[in-house]
């Protein structure tokens, strides 16, 4: 079957925004940007000091920050408004019960406590494979296989990840099937229609899975 191109406009990847397609692109930039540079902070600081300590207590700064923000999001709607105004397409118009923001911090907090082999794999597959899944399927997308999903997409959060365990394996304490296994769970999360935000399924299904894998 021959799918005719979708418009590039079109709200892919599980994004809602409006305006023309160099905008959104431009968007869809800025966030990755942004998630790959801080998200990577977590991972990195405990593939340096070995140990999860610094990890946990930058994690727990943002966390409470964000819930602060989450709380005054509720109590006074006009303050995420200014936000919005503000943040230059950072976050997204249309949050869920939480942030994409706040739900993946859970999610790293909440992986600084699997093994660390796990946890820094796992961490990167989390913010690699998010980007890679927008950043292709944004610019490429046109075989849809999900609402707000593509074949692009799918492939280029699986490759992004594929490559990162190519770099961790020297260095990680885990047989490579096992890595290759968390990239094939994060990318197959990631496209998944759930109810749960992906910010906070993708990391720790992967996590799981590589764990029950480990024994």
């Amino acid at each position: 079957m021959i799918h005719a191109p979708l418009p590039i406009s079109s709200p892919l990847e599980g994004e809602d925004e409006g305006g023309g397609g160099d905008e959104i692109k431009m968007i869809m930039w800025k966030r990755k940007a942004y998630r790959i540079v801080m998200g990577s902070i977590f991972p990195a600081a405990y593939l340096i000091t070995g140990r999860p300590h610094a990890s946990l207590m930058i994690a727990s700064f943002f966390l409470a920050l964000l819930l602060s923000l989450e709380y005054e999001r509720r109590r006074n709607p006009k303050v995420w408004d200014y936000i919005l105004g503000k943040a230059g397409g950072f976050f997204k118009r249309k949050p869920g019960m939480l942030t994409g923001d706040t739900y993946f911090i859970i999610a790293v907090f909440l992986l600084l406590f699997f093994p660390e082999s796990i946890s820094i794999a796992a961490l990167f597959f989390l913010v690699f494979g998010d980007a890679g899944s927008g950043l292709i399927g944004t610019r490429f997308g046109r075989t849809q296989i999900l609402p707000g999903k593509t074949l692009e997409g799918f492939a280029g959060g699986f490759l992004f990840n594929l490559a990162v365990a190519l770099i961790l394996f020297p260095i990680l304490v885990a047989p490579f099937f096992v890595l290759l296994a968390g990239v094939l769970t994060a990318s197959v999360v990631e496209i998944l229609p759930l109810k749960i935000d992906d910010n906070l399924t993708v990391g720790i299904s992967s996590a799981a899975v590589m764990l029950l894998l480990s024994f």
